[in-house]
């Protein structure tokens, strides 16, 4: 699977919708001065061409629909959210939408589902999280629902990784090893 996947809306991502919210890449505040019309859209157009090419984040603002009914935790390290990565299992993982970083949950979880019902102190959906049969860490239970950004218990049982640690982490070039004589 690609090391990060967000849901795409082909008509919104050709054309953005305002009420959604600034668009990734975009400038709060473009300075405008007269005659750059045509630079600007060109600058959009790169800017666009080459997230096609390396997704570093996700391509719709987060109050896109796609994004909201999949966010189930403020992200803590940029101001985007936690969203569950749509190629869905076995190795099930949230993708923060603004940060390359993504959270490994436990090898042991057999099922996660977005529940409709959202939490009271964020307003993001909440999870339903099925272990394999006899290897739940959680007092037996196999099924488990929770509130990501503030569930202690899941927090301690997952793996975080920020940008690009995965590819650094294994210190060598890679290969068969030896000279071969």
């Amino acid at each position: 699977a690609p090391l990060r996947t967000f849901p795409l809306c082909p008509n919104c991502y050709n054309n953005p919708r305002p009420e959604f919210g600034r668009q990734p890449g975009e400038d709060a505040e473009p300075v405008a001065k007269p005659g750059d019309e045509e630079d600007e859209a060109k600058e959009r157009s790169i800017r666009r061409m080459t997230g096609k090419n390396m997704v570093r984040e996700c391509p719709h603002p987060d109050k896109h629909p796609l994004i909201a009914e999949m966010a189930v935790s403020p992200d803590p390290e940029s101001d985007g959210v936690l969203i569950l990565d749509p190629h869905l299992g076995p190795k099930w993982r949230l993708v923060s939408t603004r940060e390359p970083t993504t959270v490994y949950l436990p090898k042991n979880v057999e099922k996660v589902t977005i529940l409709d019902k959202k939490d009271e102190i964020f307003g993001l959906h909440m999870m339903s999280i099925e272990f394999k049969d006899g290897e739940s860490p959680i007092e037996g239970k196999k099924k488990y629902t929770s509130c990501f950004a503030i569930d202690e218990v899941m927090q301690g049982l997952v793996r975080v990784h920020h940008g690009d640690e995965r590819l650094r982490a294994s210190g060598g070039r890679g290969g068969r090893g030896g000279r071969g004589r």
